[in-house]
């Protein structure tokens, strides 16, 4: 904070008294990759590294850590070079029909399908939610979580960065990410959605409302997409076969 800001707190009187406030740090991230510049974002001062192949990742830039040589940061800057510095790479988003230049749909066409895998436990759904349930103050969390006890957190100032970097950090640690369950504070846009899916994570939850958006992209891609979290349970809204539930009969959406 410079210098000559004082900052003060003011009650509902109008009295003032000064006030040791709390800020917040961000930078402008930039990634480059085999030499050309991919993308840049506002993102927290965290683990650069990890951020910058989670996105590559989410971007399906890249299919695995493997595709990647080198990662070097250079202060807000990454320089990732792949096995193929010759190919030329382009952000794959598959949101994207329309007309006029108006997103009009979500179309999966690019998105791999998620396989049908063995259905995970609610413990492991409720211990992600527990991971993120108190984000710092002026912060979004994300976090994956596997069975054994392994967790990744990323605090930031947007929840795409946040989840890019929790999966980045798996990718970076080897971390099969098909028995990963996500979760996020506050709601679910589409975009999580689409970043889940892309990396391979079976399971999304959150303390908020999804998107209708968010819904429909989960439910045609096979994410289990749960909301409303908290520590009585959730809503699973989509796929909720990809949970080990103790009662049948539910219906969709169904309060866990």
């Amino acid at each position: 904070m410079p210098d000559t800001v004082r900052p003060v707190r003011v009650d509902c009187d109008g009295h003032t008294a000064p006030e040791e406030a709390r800020v917040l740090d961000e930078l402008v991230f930039s990634l480059y990759l085999n030499g050309r510049h991919f993308m840049a974002a506002m993102t927290a001062p965290d683990r650069l590294s990890a951020l910058a192949v989670g996105m590559l990742l989410v971007e399906q830039a890249i299919r695995s850590r493997d595709e990647i040589e080198s990662i070097r940061e250079d202060g807000p800057c990454v320089r990732v070079l792949t096995t193929d510095p010759f190919r030329v790479v382009v952000p794959r988003r598959g949101v994207i029909t329309g007309c006029g230049g108006a997103v009009s749909e979500i179309s999966e066409r690019r998105l791999p399908p998620l396989p049908p895998a063995a259905p995970l436990p609610i413990e492991d759904v409720m211990a992600a939610l527990g991971t993120i349930a108190a984000p710092p103050e002026g912060l979004f969390s994300a976090a994956l979580r596997a069975a054994d006890g392994w967790s990744a957190r990323s605090d930031d100032l947007g929840l795409t960065t946040a989840l890019a970097r929790a999966i980045g950090v798996a990718s970076l640690g080897g971390v099969s990410r098909d028995r990963l369950v996500g979760a996020v504070s506050h709601r679910v846009t589409v975009e999580l959605v689409r970043a889940a899916v892309v990396a391979g994570v079976p399971v999304l939850a959150s303390t908020g409302v999804p998107t209708r958006l968010a819904i429909e992209l989960a439910e045609r891609t096979g994410l289990a997409l749960c909301g409303r979290g908290g520590p009585e349970g959730f809503v699973c809204y989509t796929h909720a076969e990809r949970l080990r539930l103790r009662s049948s009969g539910l219906s969709d959406p169904g309060t866990i």
